[in-house]
């Protein structure tokens, strides 16, 4: 009964973190990739629910390369986008981008959980517990937990994955097959959902292959879980084929840039993102002693999503260096072996070292760990550029629903998503624009540009904060 109440508590405690500033209109960190995931949202909710063919408000030929005038969004499976449309309909007066917040806490709450559950499963219960409080207080989790992000769903998905396939061990007959069934379905939708969750897949190999080779699983089993957890995604790779104009460029995504494994790929990396930002600099001397801790019963499993990170560093080296929200999905990992040095530092011998003065270092390294944290993550939370909000409601208050705008804001979309209407993130080339349906300019910068169309065509509103311009004489 204890260790639920302590459970219990974590999850309470990380749902009302998570509650910070989840009012927050679409317009902070990494706001242009959120206003993406939510536009697929809006339109399910505005035009019907199209699983196949999800479409969001950028008409440009910024991401593709092409003009993509019908809006195709074809990235990951919208599988995040039909919770995020289930949890608004179920409560319409959140609004869109607070339902897609939410979405994202109720997630995370179910990771949390299941770093529990595998942290007691494979380490004992303190190294759960503590995992999970870890993930629950952690700045850099807290705040990748309530972006409208479709990470959230694939870290749930994959860790309920490896949990079934644990389940699975230990049974046997009709059971073993059933967890094993549930397992490569939550795979399947890992990977759809994001397809980088594949290098987080290794001890799940481990396992399958272990049990084949203990004669608890046969070959058809291990043929029937690799179809059913990789066949779903072989079919929408193939299937968005038909849509080049909504495949944003993704080469970058690699070693564009060329740079890995150079000075900058480690600095980045290691030090700017894993010891700044996730662990506050204090944080490393839990995670080197976790990393020295002796196994108990999870032998290999966290050495294997080790490897698993170090492949989807270097592989994925351009995305990971550019974005930091790429290291959402190392945070599970993290966090078991933060809890194996706390657990480590806590057991040290009474005879050898001061139990009271090791207490209370600990206790001290944990404050200033999410303390330091909390003071790089917390900006993140800013809404740094208010007038687009503001441009936008008056965009969406003045013109009808269909027209198109151009809401210049170099490239990013997220001034766009503000105005509720689809169109172009930048300007140049107006006419070019108005020929394929442009009919409503706005900006919060007032450039050449805007002063240029101001003089063209019909001024509508224009403040010390915005001008909107209707594309007409």
């Amino acid at each position: 009964m204890i260790k639920k109440i302590f459970i219990l508590s974590i999850l309470v405690l990380a749902f009302f973190l998570r509650l910070y500033k989840i009012d927050n209109p679409i317009a902070d960190w990494h706001s242009f990739r959120q206003a993406d995931t939510a536009s697929v949202s809006r339109n399910f909710i505005e035009k019907g629910v199209n699983l196949s063919v999800p479409i969001y408000h950028d008409n440009s030929n910024i991401q593709s390369g092409k003009d993509n005038p019908n809006g195709y969004r074809m990235v990951e499976f919208p599988l995040y986008n039909l919770l995020h449309y289930s949890i608004y309909k179920i409560h319409p007066a959140w609004g869109i981008d607070k339902a897609g917040r939410l979405t994202s806490v109720f997630l995370s709450l179910i990771s949390i959980y299941f770093v529990y559950l595998i942290g007691r499963k494979l380490s004992g219960f303190f190294v759960g517990i503590i995992a999970a409080l870890f993930m629950a207080i952690l700045p850099f989790n807290i705040y990748y937990s309530r972006v409208v992000l479709p990470e959230p769903m694939m870290i749930a998905s994959v860790l309920a994955s490896y949990w079934y396939l644990i389940k699975m061990s230990e049974s046997v007959g009709v059971k073993k097959r059933l967890y094993l069934t549930i397992s490569a379905m939550l795979f399947a939708i890992a990977i759809l959902v994001k397809p980088f969750a594949v290098f987080f897949a290794i001890p799940h190999a481990a396992i399958v292959f272990r049990s084949w080779a203990k004669a608890e699983l046969n070959t058809l089993d291990i043929i029937l879980f690799s179809i059913l957890g990789v066949t779903p995604f072989i079919w929408w790779r193939y299937h968005i084929l038909s849509y080049p104009t909504g495949i944003p460029a993704s080469d970058w995504l690699l070693n564009s840039s060329g740079i890995r494994f150079r000075p900058a790929w480690f600095r980045w990396l290691f030090s700017e993102r894993i010891g700044k930002l996730i662990l506050g600099v204090y944080g490393t001397a839990f995670l080197m002693l976790g990393l020295i801790a002796k196994p108990k019963r999870e032998g290999v499993s966290y050495w294997l999503w080790a490897i698993g990170i170090l492949l989807y560093f270097s592989i994925v080296a351009g995305g990971n260096v550019q974005h930091d929200y790429y290291q959402a999905i190392i945070i599970p990992f993290i966090c078991f072996i933060l809890a194996k040095g706390v657990v480590l530092v806590l057991s040290l011998s009474r005879t050898t070292y001061s139990r009271l003065l090791t207490i209370l270092m600990t206790v001290i390294i944990f404050v200033s760990m999410i303390s330091l944290s909390w003071y790089e993550i917390k900006g993140y939370y800013q809404v740094n550029n208010w007038p687009i909000v503001e441009a936008g409601k008056e965009v969406e208050r003045l013109t009808p629903k269909d027209v198109k705008v151009i809401a210049p804001y170099n490239g990013d979309t997220a001034f766009l998503y503000q105005t509720h209407r689809s169109g172009w993130p930048i300007g140049y080339d107006i006419e070019d624009k108005i020929a394929k349906g442009a009919s409503y300019y706005v900006s919060v910068v007032y450039d050449d540009e805007a002063r240029t169309l101001e003089n063209k065509y019909t001024l509508i509103e224009k403040t010390d904060r915005f001008i909107i311009i209707k594309l007409t004489k």
